[in-house]
């Protein structure tokens, strides 16, 4: 009979709670299902300022601002596991034109003469050369899918580069 009672007890505070909660926002990891993505990478010594931008359709904005915290410690998490590089100063911004921006600053990857990709090709499945990155006097970019994401990468450094698969 108590364990009758308790049950019961049990299953009318889980339906109470149930009945009364505010609409969360659903799980989801940043770039699941964004429209679109911009990626940047500016080369400033030793630091590589990295900048993504996810563009949302409204629905999907509209449940990332329900939970901006939830989204922000999200993409952050995502960006330590996808890269796994040592970086800082992360900010995550929410702008209204339903674009989620992720930036930080990544260090460790220069040598004094070039500077190491990999951390960052590798993940996405890129390579400078075997994907026909498109390069100027200054600048490395790319546009294409990932992970049936339609994505732009520019990097840009304070002198004329030269590359090979992964490094400039």
């Amino acid at each position: 009979m108590i364990i009758v009672v308790m049950v019961c007890i049990t299953v009318t505070g889980v339906s109470a709670w149930w009945a009364t909660r505010r609409g969360l926002a659903p799980p989801f990891w940043p770039g699941e299902n964004a429209v679109g993505r911009s990626i940047g990478i500016i080369a400033e010594g030793q630091i590589l300022h990295y900048q993504e931008n996810l563009f949302w359709d409204e629905n999907q904005f509209s449940g990332i601002m329900e939970n901006q915290d939830g989204f922000r410690s999200a993409q952050i998490e995502k960006f330590n596991e996808k890269y796994n590089v040592t970086a800082d100063n992360f900010r995550v911004e929410f702008e209204e034109r339903v674009v989620t921006i992720l930036k930080c600053d990544a260090h460790g990857k220069f040598s004094g003469s070039w500077y190491d990709f990999h951390w960052f090709l590798n993940p996405l499945g890129l390579d400078f050369i075997d994907n026909h990155f498109a390069k100027s006097e200054k600048e490395l970019s790319w546009q294409g899918p990932i992970d049936r994401v339609m994505t732009t990468i520019a990097l840009r450094f304070p002198f004329t580069i030269n590359h090979c698969h992964a490094h400039v």
